[in-house]
């Protein structure tokens, strides 16, 4: 699933556009935005608790799910890494710790599968079992 996420207010007439240009269906809470003529498609996002939104998302559009694949900074395609080549943006703890890495294509984010790794795990599953057709 290919997503955007504007983490700046560049204002209501801005992600209309973004949204028509790019031809992205908004998800907000904002009914006000949803009502901007130039919206490409727009969806209300009833509560204001991420894991009901989540939920409800997912039941609602039912997107193809490819988790670990995309940047969550800039939305780029993520790649395997090897060490070295990413060892000058890693703190000192995660180049002694880890040794398994991902970098995005895009931008200079390196993630890999720390301390709260296990939590993201359990919620993509969660995510994973809701899409899939019973």
């Amino acid at each position: 699933m290919d997503a955007a996420y504007e983490n700046e207010d560049i204002g209501d007439p801005a992600l209309a556009a973004l949204s028509a240009s790019e031809r992205r269906v908004m998800l907000t809470r904002d009914r006000g935005l949803l009502r901007r003529r130039e919206l490409f498609a727009g969806a209300y996002v009833y509560s204001d608790r991420p894991d009901d939104q989540l939920h409800d998302v997912l039941q609602r559009f039912a997107p193809a799910l490819a988790p670990w694949t995309r940047c969550v900074a800039c939305n780029g395609l993520l790649g395997p890494a090897d060490k070295d080549s990413v060892r000058d943006r890693l703190h000192h703890g995660t180049e002694r710790t880890y040794d398994v890495f991902a970098a995005c294509l895009s931008c200079p984010r390196v993630y890999w599968r720390g301390a709260h790794h296990a939590h993201l795990e359990s919620v993509v599953a969660a995510a994973l079992r809701s899409t899939t057709p019973r």
